[in-house]
């Protein structure tokens, strides 16, 4: 095998070495690749859990899966579906606060590691104590914001440091998560005084504000690091120094009391946008990507991936791509998706040949572009929705092409690389058939189907989130109670055979997954019509459920019958069809109709109870009193799950909503904390500042601007999540884009507000693998031990379409799909792939030979060209890289002849 890109040293064109032949694996790392195979078909991305307690208390345990229940269960029941979304001041202090008790029980302290950093610990408390002192002798601050400030930070030292402990969990920390429920408490019990006395600081208010202010940037230090808790508290500083700052960023300044006001107490800050999405939309798509990993989804899509690319040309790479790219758009962090999922996926690119610079830098850019996939975005689509007003399904459209660029360029970029490395793919023996796996498992895709149908018909994103939510559920559960008819009616054929060799085109598994796609598509339009026809006082959305469902039940059936017949299947035949089908169904419905007649009766005694507790409060207390009781019953039907973990049963139900609410614990605190930040910036006015400032140094000019633009979501990109980072450049950066793209017109377009919008949204991602910090770089180092610089470049080449489309898509904003018509929209799409593909050719320098420096510029100046929407940079582009390309082959298969003779 030969080594990284970065580390081959360079051969002169056309020498024997420059036509290297791709090899299959070492026979010595098949059995170890064939156990990295199975690791990562079993391995669970949305639960994977980095940095919390391992040691807890078995009462602990209970603890955390009672609240996490009940958080998910409040969600359900403030879903669209249901009752509905409480007034933003009581549905945010609940959010927040269950969110922050979790964490300060889950997440300890970070370790003090060297003594210097203990130093610097006892450094910062003390400065704080000084500071907390200073503050209140000048008379800045009373003791309403002191001793909160002060009670808060003993807590998080003694919890440090105090040896006192309650069942494993320090004293301090189980104060701090009491204090977390008390102070969402306040709000919410005082939600409607708060609202009527805005604007007046009164020292009760400001007390809990400081508390609950200095809890979440705690909480997030512990989750996020202290990159975004350093920005807040500048932010914060800054709002009270405004006037002794420079000229550019001087203001008339903001007294304590009031910044501690509008943190905690209005619609503007914590509790402001990106909170209120977070309670009220992305929680909801979270336990849809719970539910789906429950019923085989992630299982499924990893099975795909492995078919369809294993076999090819650096297949373990590609398997990487596909795989990190899928948990990467629900995780919503590059980092922790790099951790968990490169676990797997390094080690098994490293065992293939790659160098671990390499392999780090695929996990790292590909788990870094999850977050650009649609429908979940890591959670930035709906954020985007809420501060721009754009329905968002527009912004998914808008999104398709970009993403699509983004992994059309990885899979080009590593194509070649692993051709000049001469790294082939997984033996065929070890992969799984993508036919066998539509056949048997292709129907998990309708609930995905499902959403998107909903969404492109004007649902609200929360309700397609819950409607998909309950067919996912429904189809699994019948198809449970179904599949023994197959058993009964179609004996397998048969042990499963190996899979078949793929055909001799590439196109034909993909040709058999579309069509699949577009059958499972009409047959479901088909059966949706006829309904309509049938039963026309139907609703739009009760229609499309039967059908999903139907449709589910039959495609799983209908297929499992014939796969099984022709021997497709690896489930066994029972011996005893109708015992199993009386057994599942036993098992399947005891539990849930049980469960479900008990929620009916605590729901009707707390009604009967408690008439006059207010719609508020009656939802808190059916969230805690479900959880309560729902508990109790999945622990007494444990032993009753399904044979497979791909099958739903009340425990796993159960057991989606409590990982749904652990995903969401870092996404909910950087929510908060972005808040703040972008509440500082609201209030000081800092955000016309800056974007004045940009325009200024840009000179008025647009390509200018994005870059200024680019280099500060870059830089604030240093630490800071996706989401804040997101809220803090669409408040800063964002305006400067769509001032310039507006010009004299009188109001800014969809298309301007969008391509502002996602450029800086792209690059705040394209920061995670940007050296010098490139955090997932270094993530990616922690496992595959490479170098993070070196790794943090190689994921930059493999990333390169990141960092190009977004000046195009601003530029051509046909490329997001707007102002065009179908004709348009397809010659974007067509030319802007193929423009992607000269430019990884160009970046790799490798085709099928080593590419000289003017071609490599030939082909990218080719590339730029076809990724710039226009008829006549598409005819130039395309020419252009056609004939570069006719005339490399054409040197290359004489080099090749030339050295045949010699040899």
């Amino acid at each position: 095998m030969t080594s990284n890109h970065s580390e081959n040293t360079s051969r002169r064109p056309g020498s024997p070495s420059t036509q290297p032949v791709v090899q299959p694996l070492l026979d010595k790392n098949l059995k170890a690749l064939k156990e990295d195979i199975a690791e990562l078909e079993e391995h669970d991305a949305l639960g994977s859990d980095v940095n919390t307690r391992v040691d807890s208390r078995k009462v602990w345990r209970w603890v955390v899966f009672f609240v996490a229940l009940a958080f998910a269960v409040f969600h359900v029941l403030t879903s669209p579906m249901f009752e509905g979304s409480l007034p933003a001041r009581q549905q945010g202090p609940f959010h927040v606060s269950l969110a922050l008790c979790l964490i300060f029980l889950l997440y300890p302290v970070k370790e003090q590691k060297t003594q210097k950093q203990k130093y610097f610990g006892w450094f910062l408390t003390i400065a704080g104590l000084l500071t907390l002192a200073a503050l209140f002798l000048q008379d800045i601050a009373g003791l309403h914001v002191v001793l909160p400030a002060l009670g808060v930070l003993v807590l998080v030292q003694a919890a440090r440091y105090v040896p006192i402990s309650v069942w494993g969990i320090p004293l301090g920390d189980v104060i701090l998560s009491g204090l977390s429920v008390y102070v969402g408490y306040y709000v919410f019990s005082n939600y409607a005084t708060i609202s009527r006395t805005a604007g007046i600081l009164d020292p009760t208010n400001i007390a809990v504000g400081t508390a609950g202010l200095l809890l979440v940037l705690v909480a997030a230090q512990r989750v996020l690091g202290s990159a975004l808790v350093i920005l807040a508290s500048l932010m914060l500083a800054y709002a009270y120094y405004g006037p002794v700052l420079p000229s550019f960023l001087r203001h008339g300044g903001i007294s304590i009391d009031r910044i501690v006001n509008t943190s905690f107490f209005t619609d503007e800050a914590i509790f402001g946008t990106p909170v209120r999405v977070s309670a009220t939309i992305i929680f909801l798509f979270l336990i849809f990507a719970a539910i789906l990993q429950r019923t085989g989804m992630e299982r499924f899509f990893t099975d795909v991936a492995l078919g369809t690319t294993g076999w090819s040309t650096g297949g373990t790479a590609k398997v990487g791509v596909a795989t990190s790219a899928f948990s990467g758009t629900i995780t919503g962090s590059s980092v922790a998706n790099t951790v968990s999922n490169g676990a797997f996926t390094i080690p098994m690119m490293k065992k293939s040949g790659y160098k671990a610079n390499y392999a780090g830098a695929v996990e790292a850019a590909s788990s870094t572009g999850g977050q650009i996939a649609p429908p979940i975005m890591g959670a930035g689509a709906f954020i985007m929705m809420e501060i721009t007003g754009i329905p968002y399904a527009d912004i998914l459209k808008a999104a398709i092409i970009p993403a699509i660029l983004f992994f059309v360029a990885q899979f080009v970029v590593i194509h070649f690389d692993s051709k000049k490395m001469s790294i082939g793919g997984i033996p065929k023996s070890l992969l799984p058939s993508v036919r066998q796996i539509m056949g048997a498992k292709g129907y998990l895709l309708i609930p995905i189907v499902a959403i998107f149908i909903l969404l492109s018909l004007g649902f609200s994103p929360a309700f397609a989130a819950m409607s998909s939510i309950g067919i996912a559920i429904g189809i699994n559960i019948l198809v449970q109670l179904l599949a023994p008819v197959v058993f009964a009616a179609s004996p397998s054929a048969g042990p499963l055979p190996a899979p078949p060799p793929p055909v001799s085109s590439r196109l034909v598994g993909s040709a058999q997954l579309l069509g699949w796609t577009t059958v499972v598509g009409a047959v479901s339009w088909l059966l949706y019509v006829a309904l309509a026809a049938v039963a026309p006082g139907l609703s739009q959305l009760n229609r499309m459920t039967i059908a999903a469902l139907a449709l589910g039940v039959v495609v799983a059936i209908a297929t499992q019958v014939v796969t099984r017949r022709k021997g497709f299947s690896s489930d066994e035949d029972p011996a005893d069809s109708f015992a199993l089908v009386v057994q599942r169904t036993w098992q399947m419905v005891v539990p849930f109709v049980l469960v479900f007649a008990v929620l009916w009766l605590v729901k009707f005694v707390v009604e009967l109870a408690l008439p006059d507790i207010g719609r508020a409060w009656s939802v808190v207390v059916l969230s805690f009193a479900y959880a309560a009781v729902t508990a109790p019953l999945v622990a007494l039907f444990g032993r009753w799950r399904s044979e497979s973990p791909d099958k739903l049963s009340m425990a796993s139900l159960v057991d989606g909503l409590v990982g749904a609410t652990r995903i969401a614990l870092p996404i909910v605190v950087a929510c908060a904390a972005a808040g703040i930040l972008a509440g500082m910036i609201t209030l000081t006015g800092l955000g016309h500042k800056l974007a004045d400032g940009l325009i200024g140094l840009g000179g008025g000019y647009l390509i200018p601007v994005l870059a200024l633009s680019m280099l500060a979501c870059l830089i604030l990109g240093i630490g800071l999540p996706t989401t804040a980072n997101y809220v803090v450049t669409a408040t800063l950066a964002a305006p400067a884009i769509v001032i310039l793209l507006q010009g004299d017109l009188p109001q800014a377009t969809v298309a301007m507000v969008l391509s502002a919008h996602l450029f800086v949204y792209y690059f705040g991602v394209m920061a995670d693998i940007t050296p010098p910090v490139c955090l997932a770089a270094y993530a990616a180092c922690g496992v595959s031990g490479g170098d993070p610089i070196r790794t943090g470049g190689n994921a930059v080449r493999i990333a390169i379409s990141g960092f190009v489309v977004p000046f195009f898509f601003v530029i051509s904003p046909e490329l997001l799909l707007q102002e065009v018509n179908w004709v348009e929209g397809t010659q974007a799409a067509v030319s802007s792939i193929a423009g992607v593909f000269f430019l990884g050719i160009a970046v790799v320098g490798y085709f099928q030979a080593r590419i000289s420096v003017a071609e490599r510029l030939g082909l990218a100046a080719a590339g730029l060209l076809l990724v710039h929407f226009g008829v006549m940079s598409d005819v130039a582009g395309l020419s252009l890289g056609l004939a570069l390309t006719m005339v490399h082959i054409r040197l290359s298969r004489a080099q090749q002849s030339n050295s045949a003779a010699l040899a």
